[in-house]
């Protein structure tokens, strides 16, 4: 089924949909990364979720992260391992919940997203061990990902070098939320089809942005 999701600098058809999370499953470290979310999911079903970052963080390696092993074991110590329980409480809920967030909320995922920025790493890889964990409202985001969604800063030439800085967080999240809420229903549909790996409606429109965002030029699409 095509459907198109309205932008803030346009629209976007999704086409082809279960053609191209096919062909992103058949990527050892996506699959696994995939694979990781949902053991995850049926791990902290609806208790907490800050005990799963220590696996989590290694996971996001799995989809590039570039953030080394010593920026996660200054992530899992005071004082930053308090600003990943902020992201972890105040993302969680998916959609609706998060457009719904007051403003204290978003201004303490703002605080807690520049404390972590360490070390040359910022929301993408922030983003890919988040994701795993709060994979109903975060998506991956990669430069190409942001910048084909909110427009805030120009199509990178590379994927390996990423330079988003931690002020494009929370209208990312709003951009996505938004994309989500409009695509819904047919997200819902994609996601049932796709037998592979579980996903919800937030995941498919993740894995189909990093498609038409960036990923068509590795699996060329």
């Amino acid at each position: 089924m095509d459907f198109e999701i309205p932008l803030a600098h346009g629209t976007w058809k999704i086409e082809r949909a279960a053609e191209k999370l096919a062909a992103r499953d058949a990527l050892p470290g996506a699959n696994g990364w995939d694979r990781a979310a949902a053991s995850f999911r049926s791990v902290y079903g609806s208790g907490p979720r800050d005990g799963l970052l220590a696996p989590a963080f290694p996971t996001s390696w799995m989809v590039n992260a570039r953030a080394t092993s010593r920026v996660f074991q200054r992530w899992l110590a005071p004082p930053l391992a308090s600003h990943w329980r902020t992201l972890l409480q105040q993302t969680s809920g998916g959609a609706e919940a998060w457009l719904a967030l007051p403003e204290s909320g978003r201004s303490a995922v703002e605080e807690a997203v520049s404390a972590l920025s360490i070390d040359a790493q910022g929301p993408c890889a922030i983003s890919k061990a988040l994701a795993l964990l709060v994979p109903e409202t975060v998506p991956l985001m990669d430069d190409a990902a942001i910048s084909f969604l909110t427009g805030l800063m120009p199509m990178p030439a590379t994927a390996d070098d990423p330079k988003a800085p931690a002020a494009v967080f929370v209208p990312m999240l709003d951009a996505f939320a938004s994309a989500v809420l409009a695509g819904e229903e047919n997200l819902i549909a994609i996601a049932r089809a796709h037998t592979a790996v579980p996903l919800d409606a937030a995941q498919v429109l993740d894995r189909l942005l990093w498609v038409d965002s960036w990923g068509h030029r590795v699996l060329r699409l």
